[in-house]
């Protein structure tokens, strides 16, 4: 009897493995450090039964299609010089590491919209080598879908969720102020108990520092509003043809 029993057991357990189909998973582009981290994701993914296909814009720095992987790629061509990306990445690394330190408040948030609103225009270009794309929209709606995961640091990941109808899965929390977080993702965000991104302040905050924080998120909402989210909004009308919002609550950030 308890030979027959474990042959049962045996025999469910199997039909349970034979009958677990894993997800199709699509996975917008990125880039540097956030590529490398999100590399050990990919692979725990297809461990777990998954298919993976990443989306690769033709000037992309670290992205390389042709190093052997076990995931699938889909590349696309974008109009933006290699060495543009060079030099808003360099400019970006040499502001983090070297210059924010150094600067005042203010100086601080003029450099750092200078470089999000160039980064803005180049990642706007690289959204049309997708979205703007017949071929690759074909591609992509034709591929059956089940999951979009992206890591946030470039719009449009949200707009492509959207059309192909398939959930939104972010893997990082990291915009000024928790703005996108906020937004989008409807993250709980109480400026007395939570600081800012790039606000220098700590989880330890006197009265002072609460009522700083405080500003500071209204002001990245303010002036985020007018730079980048209009934009991205104008950009979202003109492909969809209607006037959506980038802030919809349709995110999972995790």
């Amino acid at each position: 009897k308890q030979l027959s029993r474990l042959s049962v057991c045996v025999l469910l357990l199997l039909c349970v493995i034979w009958g677990a189909n894993g997800g199709n998973i699509l996975v917008w582009y990125t880039e540097g450090s956030h590529w490398i981290n999100m590399k050990p994701v990919l692979e725990t993914l297809i461990d777990r039964g998954h298919q993976v296909t990443v989306l690769v814009p033709s000037t992309s720095l670290f992205m390389n299609t042709s190093e052997p992987s076990r995931f699938g790629y889909e590349p696309f061509n974008v109009t933006v010089k290699k060495e543009n990306m060079e030099g808003i990445l360099n400019d970006f690394i040499r502001f983090s590491m070297y210059e924010m330190d150094q600067m005042s408040y203010l100086q601080l948030y003029i450099r750092y919209m200078d470089l999000m609103k160039v980064n803005l225009q180049y990642s706007l270009k690289y959204l049309d080598g997708v979205l703007k794309s017949e071929t690759i929209m074909k591609k992509l709606k034709e591929g059956k879908y089940d999951l979009l995961l992206a890591d946030p640091i470039y719009p449009g990941s949200d707009l492509l969720a959207d059309i192909l109808g398939i959930p939104l899965v972010f893997t990082l929390r990291f915009s000024l102020a928790n703005n996108w977080e906020r937004h989008c993702g409807q993250q709980p965000a109480p400026p007395s108990f939570v600081p800012g991104a790039m606000s220098k302040l700590t989880d330890k905050m006197d009265f002072s520092e609460r009522v700083w924080n405080f500003l500071f998120y209204a002001l990245q909402d303010i002036v985020i509003d007018d730079v980048i989210w209009k934009e991205v909004d104008k950009y979202y009308s003109e492909v969809k043809g209607e006037q959506p919002s980038y802030r919809i609550p349709t995110h999972r950030v995790q």
